[in-house]
């Protein structure tokens, strides 16, 4: 992956990478309103079944001033965690292939025709 992303009009920078995870910043906004692009995985057991998996985070977290009186911030984040049991039986059309759970949120989120554009009705009319 490139050190350096670029998501829509957002160029975020990397701080670090290493073999877990990395951190990249976007400061457009000022140094003290950053969104950060953090991307980590991790092998665990599950518990149930006891068997490996691959747990992938990809995760925004942008600050915002919630009082411009103050000057007080807060973080507004979004995060998907995308669990994968190991196997040689699983293959990346399992993951991200049509129907499949990440290209499903996908579709359920995008905004243009080929998706339902459900975002705001989820996220901001807390609608279920």
């Amino acid at each position: 992956m490139n050190n350096d992303i670029t998501v829509g009009a957002l160029a975020f920078k990397s701080q670090y990478s290493d073999k877990t995870g990395s951190k990249r910043i976007e400061v457009s906004r000022g140094v003290n309103l950053p969104t950060t692009l953090t991307i980590n995985h991790q092998v665990t057991t599950n518990s149930s079944t006891k068997k490996l998996e691959r747990r992938s985070v990809v995760r925004f977290d942008r600050t915002q001033v919630l009082d411009t009186t103050t000057g007080e911030t807060g973080v507004v984040s979004a995060y998907i965690v995308v669990v994968v049991p190991q196997g040689a039986t699983v293959a990346s059309s399992d993951i991200i292939g049509a129907g499949a759970p990440v290209q499903s949120l996908i579709d359920l989120l995008q905004e243009d025709d080929s998706g339902l554009d459900l975002m705001d009705e989820i996220f901001v009319n807390q609608e279920q």
